[in-house]
């Protein structure tokens, strides 16, 4: 009976007039993200969006699925049909956890792309499951919002199906910044954990921007479980026992039960649940540690195409922000510009500039290392031991072939260098030997990987188009 009554509630889902449609716009939505949000670093982008943000939108979702029948007296028929209203709930819950699996089906072309290119990195890795146990949790919240509103209008429980959204998603970025600051041990930070995704992040052993995890995780996991467990028994007891065919049907006693019951789901997860951050965040990926952050200014390295001239704005550690990324795996021709500290006036000889690479960044020096002139202007040029800023100054050319390697992430690689310059300056008739150290580093990216992802992305939304399209022809 489950299995058939599956079947035809699947089929009266995806038989709206603008199912297919919806679906379509969803995954189409996804995709874009997929291709613009990746201009930088993907999992920070679209991972953040597609992993966390969206499988909590379950919660309405599934509140308004299962409120549906009541608003159209559909349910009615369940209550007087020889059909046990048991096995109707049970298979109105799998078709949200079909829904579910597609989803998180739709997300796996991009994951193709993106571990072909960059391997499985450990944050991406936490993702694949803590995705799932969000949309395991948000169903079993959203079924149990969904039960408590017997009204003839699907709007109070979507509404207050995002109302538990917007709560439960606020308190991932509330909780991080609270371990952040060492307060994630406090009653504020144990009240963050009511939300799953906080407590399912937390059990998983991953973190976002804090640097520090639990180290043990045993009552994290009890909390997740109760709430998922809880809100499907809760949901469950209420349709069954507690409410008629068009009005409650409960007892003073069940309607305190019920209270108590919700009480519980929200307060135990957040009472138990470990809160001893203690142990050291693993790292997301492969990529290096910063140093000295990538500003936009007070460097002196810049990094231009083969003969153009140093750009107006320089020079920040981040060599080519203003221009485009390098492509990984690929041999990369650019001029790499050091800012001597030596005003113009003065004869500079003996240059020799050694460059090194690091975290798989190869660097070849490709031609002979000239001396030129620049006018700085706004204070742009390098800064003298007595605190001025050169106006007319001396710039050291030096042509390189960049080859990185190794990338992380399909775009936002950072890869670090060093450069030692040595050079003589003549002062008068004495002449000294000086020496430049500096540091910067050279964004890269897979070349050609966002434009895959927005490809394979759109296999499934123009299916989902297509059958919209198919549906809409035959009812017309």
């Amino acid at each position: 009976m489950i299995t058939t009554l599956y079947i035809e509630e699947l089929k009266a889902s995806m038989r709206g007039r603008f199912a297919w449609l919806g679906a379509a716009v969803i995954l189409f939505a996804l995709g874009g993200l997929a291709t613009v949000g990746t201009q930088d670093t993907w999992l920070d982008g679209f991972g953040m969006i597609a992993y966390g943000l969206v499988p909590m939108a379950f919660i309405p979702l599934a509140a308004g699925f299962i409120a549906g029948p009541r608003a159209n007296r559909f349910v009615e028929s369940v209550f007087t049909a020889p059909v046990e209203r048991r096995d109707w709930l049970v298979a109105r819950v799998l078709v949200l956890m079909t829904f579910a699996v597609a989803y998180y089906v739709a997300l796996l072309p991009m994951l193709v792309v993106y571990t072909s290119h960059v391997g499985l990195p450990f944050l991406l890795g936490r993702f694949l499951l803590w995705t799932p146990g969000i949309l395991l949790a948000c169903i079993a919240v959203g079924t149990l919002i969904g039960v408590m509103f017997i009204g003839r209008s699907v709007g109070a429980p979507a509404a207050t199906g995002m109302g538990v959204l917007l709560l439960c998603l606020g308190m991932v970025p509330l909780q991080e910044l609270m371990v952040a600051r060492g307060n994630g041990a406090t009653r504020s930070g144990h009240l963050a954990l009511s939300s799953p995704a906080v407590l399912l992040k937390n059990a998983l052993g991953f973190t976002l921007v804090a640097g520090s995890i639990p180290s043990t995780t045993t009552l994290t996991w009890i909390g997740f479980f109760i709430v998922v467990v809880g809100a499907f028994a809760l949901a469950g007891w209420i349709f069954l026992r507690a409410q008629g065919v068009e009005t409650w049907e409960a007892t003073s006693s069940q309607r305190w039960g019920i209270r108590v019951g919700i009480a519980m789901l929200v307060l135990l997860p957040a009472t138990l649940a470990d809160t001893n951050y203690d142990t050291p965040a693993p790292p997301a990926n492969n990529a290096p540690a910063g140093r000295g952050g990538f500003g936009r200014g007070g460097g002196a390295l810049a990094m231009v195409s083969t003969g153009r001239q140093l750009p107006r704005r320089c020079c920040g550690p981040l060599l080519n922000r203003e221009t485009s990324a390098l492509g990984t795996d690929e041999t990369n021709r650019r001029d790499l510009l050091v800012l001597l500290p030596v005003d113009a006036a003065d004869h500079v000889d003996g240059l020799n500039v050694r460059i090194a690479g690091e975290s798989g960044l190869t660097v070849q020096t490709d031609g002979v290392q000239a001396l030129e002139t620049h006018e700085f202007t706004n204070d742009a040029g390098p800064a003298l031991p007595d605190g001025r800023h050169l106006a007319n100054g001396w710039v050291a050319r030096v042509p390189v072939i960049l080859t990185p390697t190794k990338p992380w992430d399909i775009g936002g690689n950072r890869y670090p260098l060093t450069v030692t310059a040595t050079y003589q300056v003549s002062e008068g008739p004495e002449s000294k030997t000086r020496t430049l150290n500096a540091r910067g580093a050279v964004g890269a990216q897979v070349p050609g990987a966002i434009y895959q992802m927005g490809i394979v992305s759109a296999f499934l939304p123009l299916l989902c188009l297509g059958a919209a399209i198919s549906r809409w022809r035959r009812t017309r």
